[in-house]
C-alpha cells in the first residue's frame, strides 16, 4: 500500500525547492523547523535542520550535495526525492557530494563525504534501513540501471547499518529486491529485478498450489 504523500509546513527556509521540472532541488543556505502534514492537514511528523546546502542538484536531480548541514526527522517526512519516509533519522555532514557519470562507462556514480554521521530507523516504498555510523571520510562507487545495480564503498569511521531494498523504481510491476550494509570500513548495496521475478514466480506457484489444495479439499468434503 502506498504511503500517504506529505507536505512540509515549516517555519523558516526549508532545504528544498521545486524547480521548473517539478523536481525538488537543494536550497542554500537554509534553517527550518516544523511539521509534515497529510492531505487532511493532520501533522504526521516533525522535522528541523540548518545548513549551507542539502539535497538534489541539477534540473533532474542528477547529483547530490551537502555542505555544513544537520537535520533531524521524526514520524513521517518527505525527502528531496519526494518520497514519504516513516521512522526517525538524524543526519549531519561537513561535506558530501554524489556525482553520476555516463558515456562509455555506462551509468556510474561516485560519492564522497567528510566528517559525516547518520543514525536512524526508517522505511519508505523502496527501502527499509536501521543503523548508526560516523565517518571521518568515506567514498563509494555505484553502477547499473533501474533494474539491476550495485554500490560498493569504503570508509574510515565507526558504526554499522543494514538495508533491505524492495522498490519498483521503473514501475513495471516487478520489484528490485536486494540488501545493503555498512560494517567496519566496508559498505555495499546490491539489488536486481531478477530476484523480483523469482519472488513473483514463487508467489504465483504458492497461490496455484494453495488453490489446487483448496479445490481438492472441497472435492473430498463434498461427498
Amino acid at each position: 500500500m502506498p504511503l500517504d504523500a506529505l507536505t512540509p509546513d515549516y517555519y523558516g527556509w526549508g532545504p528544498h525547492k521545486q524547480n521548473s521540472n517539478g523536481k525538488l532541488e537543494a536550497n542554500g543556505p537554509f534553517a527550518y523547523a516544523g511539521s509534515e502534514r497529510d492531505a487532511n492537514g493532520n501533522a504526521r511528523g516533525w522535522s528541523a535542520g540548518a545548513g549551507l546546502l542539502s539535497g538534489q542538484l541539477g534540473p533532474n536531480g542528477e547529483a547530490r550535495g551537502d555542505v555544513l548541514q544537520a537535520q533531524g526527522h521524526f514520524g513521517g517526512w518527505r525527502d528531496e526525492q519526494g518520497r514519504t519516509n516513516v521512522g526517525v533519522e538524524g543526519d549531519a555532514a561537513l561535506a558530501r557530494v554524489g556525482i553520476p557519470l555516463g558515456g562509455a562507462l555506462g551509468p556510474v556514480g561516485f560519492d564522497v563525504e567528510a566528517l559525516s554521521a547518520n543514525a536512524g530507523a526508517k522505511f519508505n516504498e523502496e527501502t527499509a534501513s536501521l543503523g548508526a555510523q560516523a565517518n571521518l571520510i568515506a567514498g563509494s562507487v555505484s553502477a547499473g540501471t533501474a533494474e539491476h545495480n550495485a554500490r560498493f564503498g569504503m570508509s574510515v569511521g565507526v558504526g554499522a547499518a543494514g538495508r533491505a531494498h524492495y522498490g519498483d523504481s521503473d514501475g513495471d510491476g516487478v520489484r528490485e529486491l536486494g540488501i545493503g550494509a555498512d560494517f567496519g570500513p566496508f559498505s555495499f548495496d546490491v539489488k536486481s529485478e531478477l530476484l523480483g521475478h523469482a519472488w513473483n514466480g514463487i508467489s504465483s506457484a504458492g497461490s496455484a498450489i494453495g488453490n489446487a489444495a483448496s479445490s481438492a479439499w472441497d472435492t473430498v468434503t463434498s461427498w
